[in-house]
């Protein structure tokens, strides 16, 4: 989904419930859950607004009930969703970068050892 103009905020995470359960292929089991959070940010007027996100879990790093997330919001601030691309929330990018760091240790250590007998 494109969200131009739209503008970066933390909000509050209220609350969460469960949706429904899904798949992205029947064959292979790949089986997802989808969650709408309840978040409170600051309106136009200052006074706070609570709006409502659907998200698949897969996307998320377990936001927790009290967490400030980040979020995008429209002009008006009428609609929301999770900004993906900060690192505090994306859960792709949180496994790629664990993944990066796995992988540097271990040609770190891999490399240490063969310059142990040097």
């Amino acid at each position: 989904m494109f969200h131009f103009g739209w503008k970066k905020v933390d909000a509050k995470l209220i609350d969460q419930r469960f949706i429904r359960r899904d798949t992205h292929n029947v064959h292979h089991g790949a089986y997802f859950q989808v969650w709408e959070y309840m978040v409170e940010l600051p309106g136009l007027d200052d006074r706070p607004i609570r709006l409502t996100i659907k998200e698949k879990t897969y996307n998320l790093k377990d936001p927790q009930i009290g967490d400030m997330v980040p979020i995008l919001v429209n002009r008006k601030r009428t609609k929301a969703a999770f900004d993906l691309k900060d690192p505090r929330i994306d859960a792709v990018g949180a496994l790629k970068a664990k993944e990066k760091a796995r992988k540097a240790r271990d040609e770190a250590r891999f490399e240490a050892k063969r310059k142990e007998l040097e």
